[in-house]
């Protein structure tokens, strides 16, 4: 499990180009609204550093010489023509076995769950709760942390790495991840279905009786509260966070960083590019107000 080691921002300056000029802890790296704590974080314009400014457990920032002067004095700092791919160094350090930030155990499995022939499960950083059954040609890949009397379909992926690629190397690659998925109680995850772990650290999370149609693809470091039914072909995108008791139509797609407040109703097919209210229904591409949505509707018919 993460160990809450604290690393210094001073022990990296053995990466080319990054100079430090104030030191700092932090436990993780990551992008700006990544719900890791205390963070270092890579701000490459000064809107990025206002951006980050305003987000809460932000310990450092990595900028260009340029922009020095705008990083308040109690934010640890260090300098790099390049602020992401210095910060892309320090993940890769992380994310290594053996960095301290996660400390590994051998997987517990209850006495009581299920686990049909045919799925694979990491021999190592997995927990699987009491009742919870995993069926056939699902494939429960380490740092997952499953519930009780959950039900994990067939050919379903439960934290596989997160499509985040760095840039900045060559050639390209995807991003050395250090974070997980963690399931709540009572959950069940039909046939196909993709939950992705979360990239820098901490866990995608799904909340107690969440409920997930097939071939639902639910990106990293998204979160649900208690009783979201996700149906069918649903793309969630990173940072997605669902409150209690929202509906998610079959083939919908949310965009990264949206909110979906408590009670929603997302309609089927809708494009959702915003935040929806607690108790909203929206619908369409781009997803507006239902009731508005059928207005416009009737006046082109």
């Amino acid at each position: 499990m993460f160990t809450g080691h604290l690393f210094n921002l001073r022990d990296f300056t053995n990466i080319p180009g990054l100079g430090l000029q104030r030191d700092c802890q932090f436990a993780f790296v990551g992008k700006i609204p990544t719900r890791v704590e205390p963070r270092l974080v890579a701000c490459g314009k000064a809107s990025h550093i206002s951006e980050a400014l305003n987000e809460h457990g932000i310990c450092g920032l990595i900028v260009p010489h340029e922009l020095e002067e705008l990083v308040p004095p109690q934010y640890g700092l260090a300098l790099s023509a390049e602020p992401m791919a210095a910060l892309m160094q320090i993940q890769t350090v992380l994310a290594r076995e053996g960095s301290g930030q996660w400390q590994d155990f051998v997987t517990r499995i209850h006495p009581d769950a299920i686990i049909k022939t045919g799925a694979i499960i990491a021999e190592r950083n997995v927990v699987i709760g009491n009742g919870t059954t995993v069926h056939p040609g699902a494939i429960i890949c380490e740092r997952s942390i499953i519930g009780e009397n959950c039900s994990i379909g067939p050919g379903a992926v439960i934290g596989t790495d997160a499509f985040e690629v760095d840039t900045t190397t060559d050639p390209q690659r995807i991003v050395p991840q250090s974070g997980g998925v963690q399931i709540g109680n009572h959950v069940d995850i039909q046939a196909k279905c993709t939950v992705v772990r979360a990239t820098f650290g901490g866990f995608t999370e799904l909340g107690d009786e969440t409920k997930f149609d097939c071939q639902v693809h639910f990106a990293h470091d998204s979160r649900t509260g208690r009783r979201v039914h996700i149906a069918a072909c649903a793309e969630i995108s990173g940072r997605v966070y669902f409150e209690d008791d929202v509906f998610v139509g079959p083939n919908v797609s949310i965009t990264n960083g949206c909110r979906i407040g408590a009670g929603s109703f997302i309609t089927i097919g809708s494009v959702v590019t915003r935040d929806v209210h607690p108790g909203g229904h929206v619908t369409g591409n781009f997803a507006v107000d239902h009731k508005k949505w059928l207005k416009f509707v009737g006046s082109v018919r």
